[in-house]
């Protein structure tokens, strides 16, 4: 069958199927859909879990209503995004996260949305029709997929078309749908506006302006929060950028100061300390200015904001002099560890909007707070998402949010002080960082394209794995005759903090055939049993609450929940036992069927991160001491104190424990694959740890793999990693 028979083939059966049904012939009205717990009203817009509504972006609501309508039927992928973005070139990652964007809002237990590998996907959740509403019928048939486009609500489209019931009101209705127009969402800036500031081959972000609009301040490097890079300056419209650091240190968030003669801008050291250097704009040797002081931002003339670390990692926004006389606290997580770590104030000073992350280190959406401190304030943005950026209008009636619902990072924006989110940008890029110019009619942000895939060396070379979408986390089986790896909307370097679901999926590492484990079930975190029979997966409840799953490598059975367990980071102990991360810090180890639970370690650790292949030792990111800094640590399942490996460190080791992978996070270019000896778990460490890539690389049986991200497999010379190609410049966007 020809391509294009398949799509008239498929665009006839849409319209043959009773969801799509033409109501200009039988006069009915859209119906209302029940499935599960749910009901999905098309004319408000509206889906609802019982009496609570269910937050959906426009586009997933969409989605969510053609799956509905074709319930039982495969919708190719192709197709669906012909129909969603009509006359619009849309890459197959923005459909895969509305898809994800669904899945989290229906709750990932409930497995309604099933992907067909390859096809589509196919809503499998019975659906019943309930009897229709009064609401206005469609004058024509659907007779293309452009009026079926038009047939399905879209976001630009006001939410209720009303009919004019009498001319006698007709100019009421007019005052109140103008009334109405300017409370609904603007329509998406045209993508050919967008104005390009940088043409840099790899990546730049953070963008700054002066306070007059002529200068802008980056930094050229591959990471949105901190990691390697430097910063640049650049004259608008058209001057040459000028690189004005030349170090190794991490760095972000560059602002310049009101007279526009500094920029500052934010470091970090291995051992996580947080400061603030200046480097005079035209160019001079960079100096440290503040110390335990990130995110910095000027308030006024001679005062400042920016975030400090309270007991480490806990860290709040404060304000004071430049000098630091007068500190106060501005915002302080209620929660330890929660970590605050940008800050903008309003133009009228007296409203903070703030980017912060939970006591799990992952970003949660933005919060408004009052300048004085007198409140926590409250969240803002789409609810639920992951908010790393934010600005204010030049008026102070808009606040500007990076925030990833939907799987991507977009624009968004909101109308101070409680409208409602409006999505800015769409699209298969990601947009994050917002710089807004002084005359208010654009802003400034970075915009990214990014894959990374799954490889894997063996004596045959490398070759690719992962051939769709993102891949992260590769773990071989026991017997190295399977790769493991996760499908993600994006991915995240260690420290990068973005909790992203996706499928597990399973690779044949002789033939490269993958194939997914729990088709539909969203995992942020998974682990293989010793001996390769079950696979242990972390979810999240409709509530926000971790659960953990098991299922089994032959698929005889569907996920099964552990009983009365919350947690996350599992890890399979080499009997079988499991260990995770429980709510209240501490590291738990539990029986595969819930019982006989109990703490693992004697106190809370920040992120557990590997255990053992001989149960002994459990690596975890951990404060040891009440004013020592975060780390690393070996923790012994016995008697004895923690050893201290090093500020941040990847460590995996291979099944068996034959190998040691070790990589240093920001430069995972490079990773050390270590032979331990038998009986051993933990290479020779120093007292001191190892503080640096030269102690690593000293260690017995070390070998440096220049590859991202590589994990070892039990077989002597395969190991999986990483390639990730991204390409990302700053544009300036009008506002709509």
């Amino acid at each position: 069958m020809s391509e294009e028979t398949g799509r008239r083939t498929l665009s006839e059966g849409f319209h043959d199927s009773p969801a799509f049904a033409k109501e200009g012939q039988s006069q009915e009205t859209p119906r209302l859909y029940e499935f599960g717990p749910f009901r999905l009203d098309p004319s408000e817009r509206k889906l609802w879990r019982g009496n609570e509504e269910v937050a959906l972006t426009p586009k997933a609501f969409d989605t969510l209503y053609l799956l509905v309508r074709n319930s039982g039927r495969v919708l190719e992928k192709d197709e669906l995004i012909t129909i969603l973005w009509p006359n619009t070139f849309v890459e197959e990652g923005s459909l895969s996260n509305h898809i994800f964007l669904l899945r989290k809002a229906l709750g990932e237990n409930l497995s309604f949305i099933e992907t067909v590998p390859r096809r589509g996907y196919r809503f499998v959740g019975a659906v019943r029709q309930l009897p229709p509403a009064a609401l206005p019928h469609l004058e024509k048939p659907l007779e293309s997929h452009r009026q079926l486009a038009s047939e399905v609500p879209v976001a630009w489209r006001r939410r209720g078309a009303f009919a004019v019931a009498a001319i006698a009101v007709a100019s009421a209705l007019l005052v109140l749908g103008a009334a109405l127009w300017l409370r609904g969402p603007a329509p998406l800036p045209d993508r050919s506006q967008w104005v390009p500031l940088t043409k840099f081959p790899d990546s730049v972000s953070q963008p700054a302006l002066s306070a007059d609009g002529r200068m802008l301040a980056f930094i050229r490097g591959d990471y949105t929060f901190f990691g390697p890079g430097q910063v640049y300056v650049k004259i608008l419209p058209d001057g040459q950028p000028v690189q004005l650091t030349h170090d190794s240190l991490d760095k972000m968030s560059p602002v310049f100061s009101a007279d526009g003669a500094r920029i500052a801008y934010t470091t970090v050291d291995p051992q996580l300390s947080w400061d603030t250097w200046v480097v005079p704009t035209l160019g001079g040797e960079p100096q440290p200015w503040l110390r335990n002081a990130s995110g910095l931002v000027w308030t006024g003339p001679q005062r400042v904001m920016f975030s400090k670390t309270k007991r480490s990692p806990h860290m709040g926004i404060v304000a004071a002099e430049e000098s630091r006389i007068g500190e106060r606290d501005v915002y302080v997580p209620a929660e330890e560890p929660g970590m605050a770590h940008r800050s903008y104030p309003s133009p009228d000073g007296k409203w903070v909007l703030l980017a912060e992350m939970d006591r799990d280190h992952v970003w949660v959406p933005c919060r408004l707070v009052p300048m004085d401190g007198s409140s926590l304030g409250r969240q803002v943005g789409p609810p639920g998402a992951a908010c790393t950026f934010a600005a204010w209008s030049h008026d102070g009636r808009w606040m500007y949010l990076t925030s990833d619902a939907g799987g991507l990072n977009h624009i968004w924006r909101q109308r101070f002080p409680d409208g409602q989110p409006q999505q800015i940008t769409a699209g298969p890029t990601e947009e994050e960082g917002i710089a807004m110019a002084p005359d208010g009619r654009s802003f400034v942000t970075a915009v990214a394209l990014e894959n990374v895939s799954v490889w894997l060396h063996d004596a045959r070379g490398d070759r690719q794995i992962s051939l769709e979408g993102n891949a992260t986390e590769p773990k071989f089986t026991p017997d190295g005759e399977k790769l493991y790896y996760r499908i993600v909307k994006k991915t995240a370097n260690f420290f990068q903090f973005m909790k992203a679901a996706g499928e597990v999926w399973v690779a044949d590492v002789e033939s490269g055939h993958s194939t997914p484990l729990a088709p539909g079930f969203q995992v942020f975190a998974y682990d293989i049993s010793a001996d390769g029979r079950r696979v242990v997966l972390e979810t999240e409840s409709h509530e926000g609450k971790p659960r953990l799953w098991l299922t089994s490598f032959e698929r005889e059975m569907p996920p099964q929940p552990i009983p009365n367990v919350e947690g996350r980071q599992p890890r399979f102990g080499p009997k079988g036992e499991i260990f995770f991360r429980g709510s209240d810090g501490f590291v738990y180890r539990v029986q595969q069927d819930g019982t006989g639970m109990q703490k693992a370690v004697k106190q809370p650790v920040l992120m557990l991160l590997a255990a053992s292949p001989d149960a002994k030792w459990l690596i975890a990111w951990a404060r040891t001491t009440d004013n020592g800094s975060a780390a690393v640590y070996a923790f012994p399942l016995g008697d004895g104190p923690p050893v201290l490996i090093r500020g941040r460190i990847r460590w995996q080791w291979s099944p068996g424990g034959r190998f040691l992978s070790l990589a240093l996070p920001f430069h995972e270019g490079q990773t050390y694959i270590i032979s331990l000896p038998p009986g051993e778990a933990l290479p020779p460490i120093p007292p001191a740890g190892l503080p640096s890539e030269e102690e690593i690389a000293r260690l017995p049986g070390a070998r440096r793999i220049d590859a991202l991200r590589a994990v070892a497999s039990p077989l002597p010379g395969v190991y999986a990693f990483s390639r990730n190609t991204t390409q990302r410049n700053l544009y300036r966007i009008p506002i709509p």
